[in-house]
Parts: structure tokens; C-alpha cells; sequence
């Protein structure tokens, strides 16, 4: 298994504020997955224009402004 990239301690720092009570193999599979976790938070902070979210954004049909 690769190495987790964050340490025990500061797991355990966000396994207290989140209010999560783990047993010991629960938290190392956690502690090993966080840094997926870590990877999307940051696919998500990334800036984006508003055309990549197409259901915000309405096109009219060719055939309304062709007239």
C-alpha cells in the first residue's frame, strides 16, 4: 500500500472534528484514502467559467433566430 499523505496526527485532528469515532484498521484505510480525498477537493477549487455547467446556461433553438 503507498504511503498516506497526511499524518496519523493531523487524522486524527479531522477524525475529531468530524465527530467520527473509528476503530484502528477503519482509520489507517481512511488515513490511506485521504489523499483521493485531497486530489477532488482540489479538482473542485478550481476556477471555472459558468459554461461548465451546461443546465446554467440556455441556448435558444437555431430555428427561434433565424427569423
Amino acid at each position: 500500500m503507498t504511503e498516506p499523505t497526511i499524518s496519523r496526527q493531523d487524522f486524527d485532528v479531522l477524525l475529531a472534528r468530524a465527530g467520527l469515532t473509528l476503530d484502528e484498521k477503519q482509520a489507517e484505510d481512511l488515513r490511506h484514502a485521504y489523499k483521493y480525498v485531497q486530489a477532488m477537493a482540489e479538482r473542485v477549487r478550481t476556477p471555472r467559467g459558468r459554461e461548465a455547467e451546461p443546465a446554467h446556461i440556455f441556448v435558444f433553438p437555431h430555428e427561434a433566430t433565424a427569423g
